[in-house]
């Protein structure tokens, strides 16, 4: 909301990957999927980390987040809506828990992601 004064989290939010072991921190000012490189793990797969290529595209289960733009070909409006977003363009308002979708039909693949 316009003029709505935040409060940054310096610690940073907990992001845990379902079915992965770890997890790492992430903080409000920077998005999921550089906080997990950041770490040094390899939770989930890295593309062009710009919001094209839908290749770390999540599913949010647990937690709030805000997006940045990301690509209608890869995350519609609907996905959207129902949690999924890319990790490159999410960015945690609290501790969330993601899991690994597979790249929209016809987007290329990306191995051992769920199908």
């Amino acid at each position: 909301m316009y003029g709505e004064v935040k409060e940054i989290r310096r610690d940073g939010c907990r992001i845990e990957v379902l079915g992965r072991k770890g997890g790492f921190t992430c903080r409000e000012d920077e998005n999921v999927l550089a906080a997990m490189i950041a770490s040094g793990q390899s939770l989930l797969p890295v593309g062009c980390r710009s919001g094209g290529c839908g290749v770390c595209r999540v599913k949010v289960l647990a937690g709030r987040f805000a997006a940045g733009p990301m690509s209608r070909a890869m995350v519609t409006a609907a996905d959207q809506g129902s949690g999924a977003g890319l990790s490159c363009r999410l960015y945690p308002l609290s501790d969330m828990t993601i899991v690994p979708m597979p790249l929209r039909r016809g987007a290329g693949s990306w191995p051992g992601l769920p199908a």
